[in-house]
């Protein structure tokens, strides 16, 4: 784990660039959107062919017996894709967290074990990306190779960018965030 432009990473993207046909599982974490999408293009650049970007939003539901039909369909298009896959959206993964609970440890759903089991069938690298990294669990952390942060920026003006750009019409699209 460890945050983006940092020592850690560059160095990670110049082994990913050395061998980029190494099947490699990265997750993007964190709520700073701009670099976020600067490193993808980033990590685009150096595959041959193009990237395939996956919604996940449309393939997770609340069944799991429905999200299974719908996983294997989406893994059985993806399973002859050998350039960069993007899983966006990660967070249906996780679940609705719902605060009514003795629990602050997150457990993987039965949706998030079984996208993990047919991601080890894929034969190329992926990203999966978190607007949220509260909303990590271990069990993507263990099947991740590497871990990359995108935390909020320190200077007064990214801070202000950061912010602005963090504003919602709709507050439907707030995180919801885990207690401490």
């Amino acid at each position: 784990m460890f945050d983006f432009n940092s020592t850690s990473y560059k160095e990670f993207l110049k082994n990913f660039r050395n061998d980029p046909e190494k099947k490699r599982v990265i997750v993007f974490a964190g709520n700073f959107t701009e670099n976020r999408k600067y490193a993808l293009s980033q990590f685009e650049t150096e595959v041959m062919g193009d990237s395939v970007h996956v919604s996940l939003e449309d393939h997770i539901s609340g069944s799991e017996s429905e999200t299974y039909k719908k996983l294997d369909q989406l893994f059985d298009r993806l399973s002859s894709i050998r350039s960069l896959i993007i899983f966006n959206n990660a967070e249906q993964l996780c679940g609705v967290y719902v605060g009514h609970t003795y629990s602050v440890v997150k457990y993987a759903t039965p949706q998030e074990k079984y996208f993990i089991k047919k991601l080890k069938e894929l034969n190329c690298s992926c990203i999966i990306e978190f607007e949220n990294e509260n909303h990590l669990d271990k069990a993507i952390e263990r099947v991740a190779d590497a871990i990359v942060r995108f935390r909020v920026p320190s200077s007064i003006i990214e801070k202000v960018f950061f912010w602005l750009s963090q504003v919602r019409v709709n507050g439907s699209n707030l995180p919801s965030r885990r207690p401490v």
